[in-house]
């Protein structure tokens, strides 16, 4: 489910460049977890893959796997397959009742808070003599918004970009009565999480609309290619 990139001259494919920053807060909360620890600890970060990847941190001795880095003066060790995920990314430290802790947030990993799901939309009630409804209704602009910046927070699970930047999704239609097909594509026919990445889809469309009827169709036609990828996603693949 990998889009083909322009081939490097190099044999080996360079590795993705180490851009991550730490807020003050979190870098001395970070120093304080690391004093009194054994010389060669560091914070390891990783991503967790998948359609919804996020980082995962902890206190840790250097392997050789490890890519050690030091970001203002606080050892690092990163994970280098998720070094994409990790891509521009800032490391935050919270202190508010109710939410304490870290967080990792950045353009290639999913918003940690899913928008709220508003009332659920009711269909008018039909009354006598009512001409029948139409098979199809009017596009919802601002519910299908709420969707797709919900979609933004699931990702192709082999590509570090959400299915909205890639261009999966193809278009929302609606039924008389309410109900909503979302039509979208994948990188691959031979995809192995068809199914499961489908009811991901739906799950989060009904989610941030309210919507109980929601399906999703897998179409083929048109084929997915680069050119559907918004202006975003090419300049990370080099195709802009």
């Amino acid at each position: 489910m990998t889009p083909e990139t322009p081939s490097p001259d190099a044999e080996t494919p360079a590795r993705p460049p180490v851009r991550l920053k730490v807020t003050p807060e979190a870098r001395a909360a970070l120093s304080a977890a690391l004093t009194g620890r054994p010389k060669g600890s560091g914070i390891r970060i990783w991503v967790e893959r998948g359609m919804r990847p996020h980082a995962q941190m902890m206190i840790d001795h250097a392997s050789v796997r490890d890519l050690p880095v030091e970001v203002d003066g606080l050892p690092l060790l990163l994970d280098e397959s998720s070094l994409k995920f990790l891509l521009d990314a800032e490391v935050r430290y919270h202190a508010e009742p109710g939410r304490t802790g870290f967080e990792v947030v950045g353009p290639f990993l999913p918003s940690a808070t899913a928008p709220p799901a508003p009332a659920a939309p009711r269909p008018a009630p039909a009354t006598a003599g009512t001409a029948p409804a139409a098979e199809s209704a009017p596009a919802r602009p601002e519910v299908e918004q709420k969707i797709r910046d919900a979609l933004k927070n699931i990702y192709d699970p082999e590509i570090p970009m959400n299915i909205i930047d890639l261009g999966l999704i193809y278009g929302m239609d609606w039924d008389a009565e309410g109900g909503l097909t979302i039509r979208m594509t994948l990188t691959s026919p031979g995809c192995p999480v068809v199914e499961q990445f489908t009811q991901e889809v739906a799950t989060a469309a009904r989610a941030a609309s309210g919507v109980e009827n929601v399906r999703v169709d897998v179409v083929w036609e048109p084929p997915w290619g680069p050119d559907r990828m918004t202006d975003f996603a090419r300049r990370q693949f080099g195709y802009a």
